[in-house]
Parts: structure tokens; sequence; C-alpha cells
């Protein structure tokens, strides 16, 4: 595993082909202390709840996204929204941060992806001597591409 690896969780994509979601709801990310190893994305109707959250210092319980929007070009599907920006060094921020998830708040706190944020797969991000800056990839924070003629 690597800073930045990302999977989604299987009932999401569900949920999302049934119209279960919308770019209207209240998406989120959460930091957890979970190794992304142990995130398992099979699992039936994941939500926070099922995952170890972290916080505290300049670290919030969660972070509610801006400017969500889900767009088309072409046969790709992009959904995206703002970053949530730095979160400055602070003695009182957590230990054991490992993972950011992606939750849609409307919908039961539903478990939509998970970013893997350590360099090794274990280690946890020192945030008590370092800022950090989380920014979703420039191309969105999923795709989906439509391969049919």
């Amino acid at each position: 595993m690597a800073a930045g690896d990302t999977k989604a969780f299987n009932d999401a994509v569900l949920k999302t082909r049934q119209g279960d979601y919308a770019d209207t709801d209240t998406y989120q990310v959460v930091f957890l202390s979970d190794t992304y190893a142990t995130v398992n994305t099979d699992l039936t109707n994941p939500t926070l709840a099922s995952f170890t959250a972290t916080s505290g210092g300049n670290v919030a319980a969660s972070y509610t996204l801006t400017g969500v929007s889900v767009t088309r070009a072409s046969n790709v599907i992009t959904f995206d929204a703002a970053d949530i920006g730095t979160i400055t060094k602070n003695a009182l921020n957590p230990a054991d941060l490992r993972c950011a998830l992606l939750i849609n708040q409307t919908v039961s706190n539903d478990a939509i992806q998970v970013w893997d944020m350590t360099s090794d797969g274990t280690t946890a991000l020192d945030l008590v001597n370092n800022d950090f800056t989380f920014s979703f990839n420039v191309n969105g924070i999923n795709t989906s591409t439509n391969q049919s003629a």
C-alpha cells in the first residue's frame, strides 16, 4: 500500500447505480486509525460505525465537502468536490491517523471510498510535528468510464 491508494466500497457502487445517492447529499471525509489493508470494501452496508474514527487537536471529527459535483465528459462520469485543505501540526493531533474515509452523511453515514494515508500501509502520519494537506486527485474524487459503444 502507498499514500494515495484508494478503493471504493462495493455497496456504494451498488447504491449509486440504484439511485440512492445524490450530488445534493452531504458528503464528508473522516480520518481513521484503521490500516488500509484492514478496511474491507466488501462489507454489507458499511457505515462510519464500521471503522475507528480518529480526531483531536486540529483534526476535526469530520470535514463536510463543498462544491460537490457529478459531471460527464464523453464517456467519463466524475464525482468531485473542493479539497479540505491543510491540517496544521499540533501536539494534540491524533497519533494514529492512517486512512481517510469518504461517507455519505445524508444516507446513514454510508462508507463510499477509502484512501491510504501512510507511506507503508501501517505507519500513521506524524501530525504532531508536520502539517498535512489533504487534496483530492486533480481528475476528481472518483471517475467511472462507460465502455459500451
